[in-house]
C-alpha cells in the first residue's frame, strides 16, 4: 500500500509537465496574406497581380518543416514551397503562378507543418478580381447536440473530482493504514 504514494506523485506530476509542455510548444502566429512583404492581412486582391506574400511568425522552431500551399480552381495547386524552420522569427514567402498572374477567382492557401505537410496550420480563402459570393449558411442545433453540450459540460469538472477524490482517499487510506 505504501508504493500507492509514490505512484500517485508521479501520475501527479507528469499531468503537470504534460500540461506545461503543450503550453510551451512551437507555434506559427499571426498567418495571413498580403500584397506587400511586410503589409497587412487581406483577403480581397486587385486582377492581375502577380504575387501573394504569405507572412507569418513562428516562435521556437526546432528545424520544424513548415509548407505553404495556394490552390486554384478544382484544387489544382499553383504554388508549394516547404522549407525547415529553427529559432524564431518572422517569414514572407512571395507565392506566384507559374503563368505570371493570378487569374480573377477564388484561391486557397494552406500552412502545414510536418515533414510531409500532415498537419494543416491554418487556411486562407481569398479572391482575385471582384468578390466571390459567399453562401451564408443558417445554423442549426439538434436536439441531440444541445444534450451533447450539456452532458460533457457537467461530466469533464464531475470526473475530475471524482478523480481528486480517489487520489486523496487512497493516499489517506495508505498513510493511516499501518
Amino acid at each position: 500500500m505504501k508504493r500507492l504514494v509514490p505512484i500517485a506523485i508521479a501520475l501527479c506530476l507528469t499531468i503537470l509537465l504534460a500540461s506545461v509542455a503543450v503550453a510551451q510548444e512551437a507555434r506559427l502566429t499571426n498567418i495571413h496574406l498580403s500584397d506587400a512583404p511586410d503589409g497587412q492581412a487581406m483577403t480581397q486582391f486587385p486582377s492581375g497581380i502577380a504575387v501573394v506574400y504569405a507572412i507569418f511568425d513562428y516562435t521556437d522552431l526546432a528545424g520544424e518543416p513548415i509548407t505553404i500551399r495556394v490552390k486554384g480552381d478544382y484544387g489544382v495547386i499553383l504554388f508549394e514551397q516547404a522549407k525547415t524552420y529553427t529559432g524564431s522569427g518572422t517569414e514572407s514567402v512571395a507565392t506566384s503562378p507559374k503563368e505570371g498572374v493570378f487569374p480573377d477567382g477564388r484561391y486557397v492557401t494552406n500552412f502545414y507543418r510536418g515533414e510531409h505537410g500532415e498537419y494543416v496550420i491554418r487556411t486562407i480563402i481569398w479572391d482575385v478580381g471582384e468578390p466571390v459570393a459567399r453562401p451564408v449558411a443558417t445554423p442549426t442545433t439538434s436536439p441531440v447536440a444541445n444534450i451533447y453540450s450539456q452532458v460533457k459540460d457537467f461530466a469533464v469538472p464531475a470526473a475530475a473530482i471524482v478523480l481528486i477524490i480517489l487520489v486523496v482517499w487512497a493516499i489517506y487510506r495508505v498513510l493511516t493504514t499501518r
